[in-house]
């Protein structure tokens, strides 16, 4: 994916380099900053920007010129203002502005980084608007089109389900009450037995008097409701605040189930889930391999090279593993060097584990100081009616019969093998 571009446009030398420092350690892009309307007219005609953070008022641009220069581009623009007034907030909410921010402090710069982050992350979200009508699924795909979501549309609940289950990326479902077939509040009931609050984020909204409506709404499960009319501010609130509290929530379970060098599952989630999956695969009578993977002559790269360039080629493997095995098995990093791959319900192990190691081999990593070959020694077991636990054993005995024949080999076997007890 090509990295994303941000321009910043402020007349203060001191205000330009603290948000671009602050843009640099908090997303991932190229900043352009201009200091005038002509510099940015230069910019934008140069390149094309994903999201502009623009002063409201420059020298040569007392009115706000660069404002509708930057719309008139189909920039996603926040707009930063020492002041802003009822009618100035109204004249930029009507040019579909993504945010205003009044200058106030560290506090407000901190808020403008954070929806810049937010802005390019909703490139990658869809968000689906479920509502009998016409009009106002129009008004919120307008809306949500100028926060740079992918939008979807339904006219009711049943319609609604449909796509949720057609579209992974959705992330956020924005209902109404009363609609035809199946109202909000029973889409956000069967929502809710397919997708966990921490995975899809659900905002009711109504004009409906029914007092106990917001809360019949979430006590159903939806995250958050919205009485009809709202303002295009509040809505873009509610809607950051949910999708910020899914990343969090996603964040700290990686933190809990992912190896954070590899990015591979953690030892804890593939015993957890691992077990899982090979019971389910029995049950169905498919077949079950496990494999073992460990890094030929690890140590010999850490000494000589040092122990960051022994990260990199651990990065290297865990990027490797995950783009041969990451979508049909379950690839993990269980310590130091040892990886594991569970096989469930998967034809072809021999082949698909013979293919990773020589290509792995056939790729060395470079690092400060040289080029590293790369080998691994693996071990295959398939154990029909038996645990993890005793797959991951018989394929650990395995491992030890490729290292002892040479390395950089695979041995598979049905049974554990009893290797003779020389050292490597």
């Amino acid at each position: 994916m090509q990295r994303a571009s941000v321009l910043v446009v402020d007349d203060s030398p001191m205000f330009l380099q603290v948000v671009r420092r602050r843009l640099a350690e908090e997303v991932d892009a190229e900043v352009v900053a201009a200091a005038n309307l002509r510099a940015a007219r230069t910019a934008m005609a140069e390149h094309r920007f994903d999201v502009a953070l623009l002063d409201l008022n420059l020298p040569d641009a007392p009115g706000g010129e660069v404002v509708d220069l930057a719309l008139a581009h189909h920039i996603p623009t926040i707009v930063f203002a020492g002041d802003c007034s009822e009618q100035t907030r109204s004249r930029l909410w009507a040019q579909h502005i993504v945010d205003y921010i009044v200058k106030e402090g560290a506090e407000s710069l901190e808020y403008a980084v954070r929806l810049v982050r937010r802005i390019l992350r909703n490139r990658e979200i869809a968000v689906l608007v479920v509502d009998d009508s016409a009009t106002v699924r129009h008004m919120l795909a307008e809306m949500l089109a100028v926060h740079c979501f992918t939008v979807l549309e339904a006219t009711d609940g049943s319609e609604g389900l449909r796509l949720l289950a057609e579209h992974p990326n959705v992330r956020l479902v924005i209902t109404d009450y009363e609609m035809p077939q199946m109202n909000g509040v029973r889409l956000v009931q069967a929502a809710r037995r397919l997708f966990p609050k921490e995975e899809l984020a659900i905002i009711g909204i109504s004009g409906h008097e029914q007092k106990d409506l917001s809360a019949r709404f979430l006590k159903s499960g939806a995250n958050d409701f919205l009485h009809k009319p709202f303002s295009a501010e509040e809505l873009y609130c509610r809607i950051t605040q949910n999708l910020d509290l899914l990343e969090y929530i996603r964040t700290i379970r990686d933190l809990s189930e992912k190896d954070m060098l590899t990015g591979l599952a953690n030892r804890r989630f593939f015993f957890e889930h691992g077990a899982q999956a090979l019971a389910e695969a029995q049950e169905r009578q498919e077949p079950v391999y496990v494999a073992m993977l460990d890094l030929d002559h690890f140590k010999r790269v850490n000494d000589q090279y040092g122990h960051e360039a022994g990260d990199t080629v651990l990065r290297h493997l865990g990027a490797m593993l995950q783009r041969h095995f990451g979508e049909q098995a379950l690839p993990a990093r269980l310590g130091g060097e040892e990886f594991a791959v569970l096989f469930a319900g998967v034809e072809d192990v021999a082949a698909r584990v013979e293919a990773f190691r020589a290509e792995l081999a056939a790729t060395p990593v470079v690092v400060s100081g040289g080029s590293v070959p790369v080998t691994v020694s693996v071990g295959v077991c398939s154990l029909p009616g038996q645990s993890l636990e005793r797959h991951l054993a018989c394929a650990d005995q395995l491992l030890y019969r490729a290292k002892h024949r040479g390395r950089n080999r695979v041995e598979m076997g049905t049974s554990p093998q009893k290797i003779d007890a020389d050292k490597e």
